[in-house]
């Protein structure tokens, strides 16, 4: 089936101004917030529950950095570091009140630099906020498929001035929840249509779509044969070799882990066993590699508490000892080798082609003109309900939106960056004509000795005076 023309709703997306209704709307009728929900091929978001406190917070601060968090730390690094250099500079030939008083002109210099610089950084990011929800920019920077949820409460606010917080939350909450289903259904029918400010629909040109829908099918397509290569290349072979360690050391292996699955049961300590594997590194160290390789997986089993830590570590040794319990029952080598084959074949190879088989034939379907509505429909019978599907959460609709709000994300995050160097470039002239009139008083005020020493006025009147006596001598 081809895809058909896009049609435009005109009293959906005409809207020059807000109504007052049950579920009021903001700009176009078609206007919704992205589907916000984790990718199953994004790595970061799976392995982020893992991530120690310290680690998550340094995360968050990487994925906010902007132009104003640039500021603040350059100004911090003036404020408190450089100061430090310049008043116990061993290779300085000034004298100490002079090191001094070029010191505190850092601190001074910094507090200026954040206070002209984001105090109009701020309102110009704000202004590109509020531009890019009402639909002002361009494609590539509107943001009137995905408003922010401040911008959504403060237009109810507006509309509701009577609501109580809690009432105005949950207008929120169910309104962007309208958005994520009307953007789907536009996804799903090939009709995205965004809005700018002034009600015109800006419908997404078919060729993008399609370039956006094949990507995210590529993306997924890209993982699906990665896991197949691993597992061919890396986890069959590694399952092989710790499979004949287990099979030629099975009563080795078995009393060592089951006494410390044994022992992890009786105690809620789990560095306890912790330090009981570091001591059997020691006992074992001219032993078998493979085991040394195990101990160090066990010890590599994070938690950010013990109760966390012990799950992980007891879920590793039992892990082991099912392993040892599969593979010791292989006569030899060729057998054991023969039955990892068989085995990872039916549990990963099969599933992961079978996948790949299916996104591949979805991928040919884009090129086919088909809706994302049919391919998810094809998807949905070829899985026929199994929840063991590898594709059984994956959403076609749902990623292509995640993937559009990450494009106009970025590239608005490029513009406010890039927004920031300008205004903080144009800002310089006035930070520095505030410190050469600020700093000098400052140091009056609340350093008049240094500055005594260091004032215009008495370091002309000490020129003066060596001029008059040069003039003597001569």
């Amino acid at each position: 089936m081809k895809v058909e023309p896009i049609k435009h709703n005109m009293q959906n997306v005409s809207a020059k101004g807000l109504q007052r209704s049950a579920k009021p709307s903001f700009t176009s009728g078609s206007a919704s917030k992205i589907y916000n929900a984790a990718s199953d091929i994004n790595m970061a978001e799976e392995i982020k529950e893992f991530m120690p406190s310290a680690v998550k917070g340094m995360k968050r601060l990487s994925d906010n950095m902007g132009e104003v968090q640039n500021i603040i730390i350059n100004a911090l690094g003036t404020g408190l570091v450089a100061p430090i250099f310049i008043k116990w500079n061993p290779l300085s030939k000034t004298d100490e009140d002079t090191r001094t008083y070029s010191a505190w002109r850092q601190p001074v210099s910094a507090f200026l630099a954040v206070a002209t610089q984001v105090g109009v950084t701020i309102p110009f990011n704000k202004m590109i906020e509020h531009r890019a929800n009402i639909g002002f920019y361009d494609e590539q920077y509107n943001k009137t498929l995905f408003q922010d949820e401040k911008f959504i409460a403060k237009r109810l606010k507006k509309l509701y001035p009577y609501a109580t917080k809690k009432q105005i939350a949950e207008m929120t909450q169910e309104k962007m929840a309208e958005q994520r289903q009307n953007l789907i259904k536009m996804i799903q029918d090939n009709n995205v249509v965004m809005s700018k400010s002034d009600g015109t629909p800006v419908p997404l040109a078919q060729k993008k779509y399609k370039e956006l829908a094949e990507s995210v099918l590529q993306k997924k397509i890209d993982f699906e044969q990665s896991e197949l290569n691993k597992c061919n290349n890396v986890t069959i072979p590694k399952k092989i070799k710790r499979g004949e360690y287990y099979r030629t050391h099975a009563d080795e292996a078995t009393k060592i882990f089951t006494e410390l699955n044994n022992k992890l049961k009786n105690t809620n300590d789990p560095n306890v066993i912790r330090k009981q594997v570091k001591q059997l590194i020691k006992q074992h160290k001219n032993g078998d590699k493979e085991l040394l390789t195990i101990f160090d997986e066990i010890l590599q089993r994070r938690g950010n508490k013990d109760s966390e830590l012990k799950v992980a570590i007891q879920a590793k040794l039992e892990d082991v000892l099912r392993d040892i319990e599969f593979h010791t029952k292989f006569k030899s080598a060729e057998e054991l080798k023969q039955g990892v084959i068989d085995f990872e074949t039916k549990s990963r190879i099969n599933p992961l082609n079978e996948s790949l088989n299916a996104l591949k034939e979805m991928k040919k379907m884009i090129s086919e003109n088909k809706t994302v509505g049919e391919i998810e429909a094809y998807l949905a019978k070829a899985i026929n309900g199994k929840e063991e599907h590898r594709l059984f959460k994956f959403k076609l609709s749902k990623d292509i939106a995640k993937k559009m709000g990450d494009i106009v994300k970025n590239n608005l995050k490029a513009h406010k960056q890039i927004t920031g160097l300008i205004v903080s470039f144009l800002m310089l002239p006035i930070s520095c004509s505030l410190l050469n009139w600020c700093y000098p008083r400052f140091m009056d005020a609340v350093f008049p000795n240094l500055s005594s020493k260091k004032h215009p006025k008495e370091i002309k009147d000490l020129v003066n005076k060596a001029n008059n006596k040069q003039e003597v001598k001569s």
